[in-house]
Protein backbone atom coordinates (compact mmCIF):
# COMPACT_ATOMS: atom_id res chain seq x y z
CA UNK A 1 0.00 0.00 0.00
CA UNK A 2 1.41 3.18 -0.87
CA UNK A 3 0.60 5.06 2.25
CA UNK A 4 2.22 8.63 1.24
CA UNK A 5 -0.35 8.96 -1.75
CA UNK A 6 -2.96 8.06 0.04
CA UNK A 7 -2.35 10.29 3.07
CA UNK A 8 -1.69 13.08 0.60
CA UNK A 9 -5.13 12.56 -1.17
CA UNK A 10 -6.54 12.59 2.40
CA UNK A 11 -4.86 16.02 3.14
CA UNK A 12 -5.61 17.43 -0.15
CA UNK A 13 -9.03 16.27 0.09
CA UNK A 14 -9.55 18.27 3.36
CA UNK A 15 -7.71 21.32 2.25
CA UNK A 16 -10.05 21.45 -0.82
CA UNK A 17 -13.23 21.55 1.70
CA UNK A 18 -11.55 23.86 4.29
CA UNK A 19 -10.67 21.64 6.99
CA UNK A 20 -7.44 23.16 7.32
CA UNK A 21 -7.34 22.26 11.11
CA UNK A 22 -7.51 18.76 10.07
CA UNK A 23 -5.58 18.77 7.23
CA UNK A 24 -2.27 19.85 9.89
CA UNK A 25 -3.98 17.14 11.99
CA UNK A 26 -3.37 14.64 9.38
CA UNK A 27 -0.08 15.88 8.10
CA UNK A 28 1.17 15.33 11.64
CA UNK A 29 -0.31 12.13 12.41
CA UNK A 30 1.43 11.42 8.70
CA UNK A 31 4.76 12.32 9.64
CA UNK A 32 4.81 10.88 13.50
CA UNK A 33 4.11 7.50 11.37
CA UNK A 34 6.75 7.71 9.46
CA UNK A 35 9.21 9.43 11.81
CA UNK A 36 8.25 6.41 14.35
CA UNK A 37 8.62 3.64 11.67
CA UNK A 38 11.87 4.47 10.44
CA UNK A 39 13.23 5.92 14.02
CA UNK A 40 12.16 2.69 15.06
CA UNK A 41 13.74 0.60 12.93
CA UNK A 42 16.98 2.73 13.12
CA UNK A 43 17.37 2.35 16.33
CA UNK A 44 16.95 -1.49 16.56
CA UNK A 45 19.23 -1.67 13.72
CA UNK A 46 22.34 0.55 15.20
CA UNK A 47 21.91 -1.54 18.27
CA UNK A 48 22.34 -4.90 16.51
CA UNK A 49 25.19 -2.98 14.42
CA UNK A 50 26.88 -1.78 17.76
CA UNK A 51 26.47 -5.32 19.30
CA UNK A 52 27.69 -6.72 16.10
CA UNK A 53 31.03 -4.44 16.22
CA UNK A 54 31.96 -5.07 19.65
CA UNK A 55 31.97 -8.67 19.80
CA UNK A 56 33.47 -9.37 16.71
CA UNK A 57 36.33 -6.44 17.90
CA UNK A 58 36.24 -8.87 21.37
CA UNK A 59 36.10 -12.38 19.82
CA UNK A 60 39.03 -11.52 17.09
CA UNK A 61 41.52 -10.02 19.61
CA UNK A 62 40.47 -13.62 22.28
CA UNK A 63 41.00 -15.69 19.44
CA UNK A 64 43.98 -14.41 17.50
CA UNK A 65 45.56 -14.28 21.32
CA UNK A 66 44.88 -18.37 21.59
CA UNK A 67 46.30 -19.02 18.03
CA UNK A 68 49.52 -16.68 18.95
CA UNK A 69 49.93 -18.72 21.99
CA UNK A 70 50.09 -21.96 19.92
CA UNK A 71 52.30 -20.97 17.42
CA UNK A 72 54.93 -19.43 19.32
CA UNK A 73 54.60 -22.74 21.31
CA UNK A 74 55.36 -24.37 18.35
CA UNK A 75 57.96 -21.80 16.98
CA UNK A 76 59.66 -22.74 20.33
CA UNK A 77 59.92 -26.26 19.86
CA UNK A 78 61.22 -26.06 16.13
CA UNK A 79 63.36 -24.02 16.84
CA UNK A 80 65.18 -22.90 13.66
CA UNK A 81 62.87 -20.66 11.69
CA UNK A 82 63.41 -22.71 8.59
CA UNK A 83 61.82 -25.24 9.94
CA UNK A 84 59.03 -23.28 11.51
CA UNK A 85 58.36 -21.81 8.14
CA UNK A 86 58.50 -25.11 6.55
CA UNK A 87 55.99 -26.52 9.38
CA UNK A 88 53.85 -23.18 8.13
CA UNK A 89 53.66 -24.25 4.64
CA UNK A 90 53.19 -27.73 5.17
CA UNK A 91 50.04 -27.29 7.71
CA UNK A 92 48.41 -24.65 4.89
CA UNK A 93 48.91 -21.71 6.74
CA UNK A 94 50.36 -18.02 5.39
CA UNK A 95 53.62 -17.47 6.30
CA UNK A 96 52.68 -13.63 6.27
CA UNK A 97 49.56 -14.37 9.10
CA UNK A 98 51.75 -16.18 11.02
CA UNK A 99 54.11 -13.61 11.12
CA UNK A 100 51.60 -10.71 11.63
CA UNK A 101 50.45 -13.00 14.96
CA UNK A 102 53.69 -13.58 15.98
CA UNK A 103 55.04 -10.27 16.40
CA UNK A 104 52.76 -9.39 18.39
CA UNK A 105 54.23 -9.50 22.01
CA UNK A 106 52.95 -11.98 24.82
CA UNK A 107 51.61 -11.16 27.92
CA UNK A 108 54.60 -13.46 29.10
CA UNK A 109 57.75 -14.06 29.14
CA UNK A 110 59.39 -17.48 26.82
CA UNK A 111 59.74 -19.55 30.01
CA UNK A 112 55.77 -19.71 30.80
CA UNK A 113 54.91 -20.86 26.92
CA UNK A 114 54.31 -23.84 28.20
CA UNK A 115 53.36 -23.01 32.16
CA UNK A 116 50.82 -25.96 32.47
CA UNK A 117 52.03 -28.30 29.63
CA UNK A 118 54.89 -31.05 29.77
CA UNK A 119 55.72 -33.99 27.52
CA UNK A 120 55.34 -37.48 28.23
CA UNK A 121 57.52 -40.71 28.07
CA UNK A 122 60.15 -42.69 29.01
CA UNK A 123 62.79 -40.95 26.77
CA UNK A 124 63.38 -37.02 26.16
CA UNK A 125 63.02 -37.49 22.44
CA UNK A 126 58.80 -39.20 23.22
CA UNK A 127 58.44 -36.48 25.58
CA UNK A 128 59.47 -33.67 23.14
CA UNK A 129 57.76 -35.65 20.13
CA UNK A 130 54.71 -35.87 22.52
CA UNK A 131 54.67 -32.33 23.32
CA UNK A 132 54.84 -31.18 20.20
CA UNK A 133 51.59 -33.36 19.26
CA UNK A 134 49.74 -31.75 22.22
CA UNK A 135 50.66 -27.66 20.68
CA UNK A 136 49.76 -29.14 17.27
CA UNK A 137 46.08 -30.18 18.92
CA UNK A 138 45.58 -26.76 20.20
CA UNK A 139 46.54 -24.81 17.19
CA UNK A 140 44.17 -26.92 15.18
CA UNK A 141 40.85 -26.41 18.08
CA UNK A 142 41.89 -23.11 18.13
CA UNK A 143 42.30 -22.04 14.56
CA UNK A 144 38.67 -24.36 14.14
CA UNK A 145 36.92 -22.34 17.02
CA UNK A 146 38.62 -19.08 14.87
CA UNK A 147 36.95 -19.61 11.40
CA UNK A 148 33.88 -20.78 12.98
CA UNK A 149 33.60 -17.76 14.39
CA UNK A 150 34.18 -16.05 11.34
CA UNK A 151 31.76 -17.83 9.64
CA UNK A 152 29.25 -16.36 11.99
CA UNK A 153 30.06 -13.40 12.02
CA UNK A 154 30.02 -13.01 8.31
CA UNK A 155 26.20 -14.63 8.34
CA UNK A 156 25.43 -11.64 11.14
CA UNK A 157 26.93 -9.07 8.67
CA UNK A 158 25.10 -10.65 5.84
CA UNK A 159 21.52 -10.92 8.19
CA UNK A 160 22.29 -7.23 9.10
CA UNK A 161 23.12 -6.03 5.49
CA UNK A 162 20.08 -7.64 3.96
CA UNK A 163 17.78 -5.94 6.74
CA UNK A 164 18.86 -2.46 6.12
CA UNK A 165 18.85 -3.30 2.23
CA UNK A 166 14.80 -4.26 2.39
CA UNK A 167 13.84 -1.70 4.58
CA UNK A 168 15.21 0.94 2.58
CA UNK A 169 13.81 -0.45 -0.68
CA UNK A 170 10.66 -0.34 1.25
CA UNK A 171 11.08 3.02 2.29
CA UNK A 172 12.31 5.08 -0.23
CA UNK A 173 14.01 7.88 1.28
CA UNK A 174 13.61 10.67 -1.75
CA UNK A 175 10.04 9.98 -1.97
CA UNK A 176 9.39 9.94 1.87
CA UNK A 177 10.93 13.32 2.15
CA UNK A 178 9.61 14.53 -1.71
CA UNK A 179 6.14 13.69 0.00
CA UNK A 180 7.01 15.35 3.41
CA UNK A 181 7.45 19.19 1.64
CA UNK A 182 3.96 18.78 -0.01
CA UNK A 183 2.59 19.09 3.51
CA UNK A 184 1.50 22.46 3.59
CA UNK A 185 1.35 23.14 7.15
CA UNK A 186 1.82 26.66 8.52
CA UNK A 187 3.22 25.49 11.83
CA UNK A 188 7.08 25.52 12.35
CA UNK A 189 7.16 22.04 12.96
CA UNK A 190 7.90 20.52 9.38
CA UNK A 191 10.16 17.80 9.81
CA UNK A 192 10.27 17.66 13.17
CA UNK A 193 10.56 14.28 13.34
CA UNK A 194 12.76 13.69 10.92
CA UNK A 195 15.33 16.49 11.52
CA UNK A 196 16.51 18.20 14.64
CA UNK A 197 16.94 21.32 13.15
CA UNK A 198 13.85 23.39 12.29
CA UNK A 199 15.60 24.72 8.82
CA UNK A 200 14.96 22.13 5.56
CA UNK A 201 18.28 21.13 4.24
CA UNK A 202 18.06 20.00 0.91
CA UNK A 203 16.63 16.93 -0.47
CA UNK A 204 19.75 15.04 -1.18
CA UNK A 205 21.66 16.10 1.66
CA UNK A 206 19.07 14.83 4.19
CA UNK A 207 18.48 12.12 2.55
CA UNK A 208 22.17 10.98 2.38
CA UNK A 209 22.26 12.00 6.44
CA UNK A 210 19.45 9.69 7.27
CA UNK A 211 20.94 6.58 5.00
CA UNK A 212 21.05 4.31 7.12
CA UNK A 213 24.80 2.83 7.13
CA UNK A 214 26.17 -0.82 7.27
CA UNK A 215 28.33 -1.95 9.76
CA UNK A 216 32.26 -2.77 8.87
CA UNK A 217 32.42 -5.72 7.28
CA UNK A 218 34.05 -8.90 9.12
CA UNK A 219 37.35 -9.03 7.10
CA UNK A 220 38.44 -5.58 8.52
CA UNK A 221 38.90 -7.46 11.76
CA UNK A 222 39.20 -10.90 11.15
CA UNK A 223 41.14 -13.09 8.35
CA UNK A 224 39.59 -16.22 6.95
CA UNK A 225 41.52 -19.06 8.11
CA UNK A 226 41.38 -22.63 6.29
CA UNK A 227 40.98 -25.46 8.92
CA UNK A 228 44.12 -27.33 9.71
CA UNK A 229 44.78 -30.73 8.26
CA UNK A 230 44.08 -33.79 11.02
CA UNK A 231 47.87 -34.78 12.40
CA UNK A 232 47.67 -38.38 11.04
CA UNK A 233 47.64 -36.57 7.16
CA UNK A 234 50.73 -35.05 7.77
CA UNK A 235 52.49 -37.05 10.76
CA UNK A 236 54.99 -38.34 8.07
CA UNK A 237 56.53 -34.74 7.25
CA UNK A 238 55.84 -33.46 10.47
CA UNK A 239 57.76 -35.83 12.86
CA UNK A 240 60.95 -35.38 9.67
CA UNK A 241 60.32 -31.46 10.95
CA UNK A 242 60.70 -32.67 15.01
CA UNK A 243 63.26 -34.95 14.33
CA UNK A 244 65.88 -31.97 13.19
CA UNK A 245 64.33 -29.64 16.01
CA UNK A 246 65.40 -31.99 18.26
CA UNK A 247 68.59 -32.49 17.40
CA UNK A 248 68.86 -28.39 18.18
CA UNK A 249 67.35 -29.35 21.39
CA UNK A 250 69.76 -31.92 22.59
CA UNK A 251 72.82 -29.20 22.40
CA UNK A 252 70.43 -28.01 25.25
CA UNK A 253 70.93 -29.76 29.20
CA UNK A 254 69.19 -27.36 30.74
CA UNK A 255 66.51 -28.97 33.02
CA UNK A 256 63.92 -25.65 32.22
CA UNK A 257 62.79 -27.26 28.85
CA UNK A 258 59.13 -28.89 29.00
CA UNK A 259 60.97 -32.23 27.95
Amino acid sequence: MNWPAISQHLYQSARLFGMDDFANALAYEVKQEIADRYFGFRTRIEHRCREYLTQLQDSGTTLTAHIQLDLCRMQFLLRDPHLFHTFLDLIGLPREIAADVCKRPLPFGEQELFLTLRGHGFTRWRRFRGLAIVVYGFLMESVAIYQRTFQEFKEEYTEISAEIDKFQQQNDLGEILSYLRQLDSPDAERLKFLHSDSALPSGKSLQNELVIAKPPPVENFMISLSLLPPLKQIMGSFRALLDQAYSLHKQNKTSQLPF
